[in-house]
Formats: structure tokens, C-alpha cells, sequence
């Protein structure tokens, strides 16, 4: 049974206060933005069961148990999932309360809000947007019809740029930039708040094309060299509405930049998926980033993960 309610919005913290269930905030069973409790589905001495406050998921050290603060529920109080759920909607974040999470791309047929593109912005390219796509070794032609890619000239505040839509659930709901002159002081520009519905790192780019299996990149051009099955975060930081994006997922592959930051970005969103997902794994390239990989190695990544080339 699924939850009718976001399990994000749970207030875990004062659930398990008002039910006098110690728990950890810090110390070495405790991953960072986590907390801790002894794990009431194995021998349990030390607080190995981590809670993930922002999301609601768990995971413990020591046994396969994973899922949400449900399963914690039900576990602790011996009820059934839907006695959990109306036991958790006792504890809810006060500033969740009396509003939505128009993240949720479910809830945006009802949103009357629209995204408005750069001005100037233009569905046909001029040479120097052709010109910084080839030098990436990327095909203008293909990549503007399969990304419905738009462009902009020297005008306005989004001047000289790839102008990138955001879709999910088939629907239009945020755009970032990206400079072609190499001279921007900013190379991604995101869409201003006000011209948006939603942030881009309430987004994952490409998400429409994903089935059961995702692979998870940092940036738009990462996924324009992977294809179809992969997601952009807009950056090696994550976000929690990102997180939950993928709790329906079935394996999870997560692929970031080399750099050390990057990859210990990479492996706390790893975690933080387990929680969620069954089968979650990292790659790891030996330089470089993934918008930056061969033809014939997009094609053994995408074999492995996919089971197809394209």
C-alpha cells in the first residue's frame, strides 16, 4: 500500500521524542544528515538503523531492512501501514501544515503558473550555438529536436545561450542556460524564480525518459552524451525533492564528476537512494566527466546499465 500522504512532510524528530525513542544525531553509525536509532528488525545495540529526517528514509548498518519511517512505525507500535500513516500525520513539519509541495510533478495540471522563456529566445540556431555544440561533439540538428533545445542572441539577460527546457510528467516546468561565448562569469544560468514554476534543483532533468532503471549525472550536457534512462541534478549537490523523485525506481546508477567533491556527493546520494531503491550503484570514471566520454563508451555504459545501446 502506498501512503496518501508525502512522507517528507513527517516531523520524524518529534514522532519518535513524543514516543520517548532515543536516537543519535552525530557519531560514527551516523551518516551525515541522518539520525540513529537501535534497529528494532535485528540484534541492535549501538543505533545502526539511520532515519533520514528530510525524506523519511531508512536504512540500517547491520540488516537488509530499508524503506520509510513507516516500516519504523508499524515495527515499534505493532499496526498496520495505514495505522502508521495516521500515527506519522499526528507529527508534521508546522511549516508543511497548510500547504502543498508544488515540487510533485503530479500536482501540476493544477498549477495556472506558466514558464516564460528568455526574451529573444528563438527555436532555430545561429552558427555560434552550432559552433560550441559541434566542439562538443554534440550534433545540433538531433540534440535541438530531441531536447527541444532554444537559443538566444546578444540581447537580454540571458544573452547568447542554449536556452534548456525542463519537462517532467510532460510537462514544461523550468529552463537553465548555458553560455556558448566561454566569456559568461556564470557558464549555467538558471531560469529567475519569477519566470519558472519550479526551481531546477526541485527538477530532475530528462526524468520523463527514465523507466525503471536510471542513470543520475550531474549536468544537462552529462545526459545530452548518455541519452534516454538519464537524470541531471544541475550539480554534484543534490536536493531531497530530487531524492524522492526516484523512490519508484528499481536500480540506480549514479555516475558524477572525478572530483573529490563530486564523488563524495555522489556516495551520500547513493545512500540516501537506498533508502528507496533496492539496487544502487556508483561509477566512478578515472578523469574527466561523462559529457566528455567517447562514443564507443557511451555505448558500454549504456550496454551495462541498459541492456541496449540506445
Amino acid at each position: 500500500m502506498k501512503p496518501d500522504i508525502d512522507i517528507a512532510s513527517f516531523d520524524i524528530i518529534a514522532w519518535l521524542n513524543a514516543n520517548n525513542i532515543p536516537f543519535d544525531s552525530d557519531g560514527k553509525n551516523v551518516q551525515s544528515g541522518w539520525i540513529a536509532i537501535n534497529c528494532p528488525f535485528c540484534n541492535d545495540e549501538s543505533n545502526h538503523l539511520g532515519i533520514n529526517p528530510e525524506t523519511g528514509g531508512i536504512n540500517c548498518w547491520r540488516c537488509p531492512v530499508k524503506g520509510t519511517v513507516i516500516l519504523i512505525a508499524m515495527k515499534l507500535k505493532g499496526i498496520s501501514s495505514h495505522s502508521a500513516i495516521l500515527e506519522l500525520k499526528k507529527h508534521v513539519h508546522r511549516d508543511l501544515q497548510n500547504q502543498s509541495r508544488t515540487f510533485n510533478p503530479e500536482q501540476m495540471a493544477e498549477d495556472n503558473r506558466q514558464v516564460k522563456l528568455p526574451l529573444y529566445s528563438q527555436k532555430s540556431f545561429e552558427q555560434y550555438h552550432a559552433d560550441y555544440l559541434i566542439s562538443r561533439r554534440f550534433d545540433p540538428e538531433s540534440l535541438t529536436k530531441q531536447y527541444k533545445l532554444q537559443f538566444t542572441g546578444p540581447l537580454g539577460d540571458y544573452r547568447m545561450r542554449i536556452v534548456v527546457p525542463i519537462i517532467m510528467n510532460r510537462q514544461f516546468v523550468s529552463f537553465t542556460t548555458r553560455d556558448v561565448t566561454g566569456r559568461a562569469h556564470i557558464p549555467w544560468l538558471h531560469g529567475k524564480p519569477e519566470h519558472v514554476i519550479l526551481s531546477p534543483k526541485e527538477c530532475l532533468y530528462n526524468l520523463d525518459s527514465v523507466e525503471d532503471t536510471v542513470l543520475v549525472l550531474e549536468g544537462a550536457s552529462d545526459v545530452w552524451r548518455m541519452g534516454d534512462g538519464a537524470v541531471a541534478t544541475f550539480g554534484d549537490k543534490y536536493t531531497t525533492e530530487q531524492v524522492r523523485l526516484l523512490r519508484n525506481v528499481k536500480r540506480a546508477f549514479v555516475l558524477f564528476d572525478t572530483e573529490e567533491a563530486a564523488q563524495e556527493n555522489a556516495s551520500k546520494l547513493a545512500y540516501d537512494l537506498s533508502a528507496f531503491v533496492s539496487d544502487v550503484h556508483i561509477y566512478e570514471l578515472d578523469s574527466g566527466d561523462p559529457g566528455e566520454l567517447s562514443e564507443d563508451d557511451v555505448k558500454s555504459i549504456r550496454t551495462e546499465i541498459f541492456g541496449r545501446i540506445y
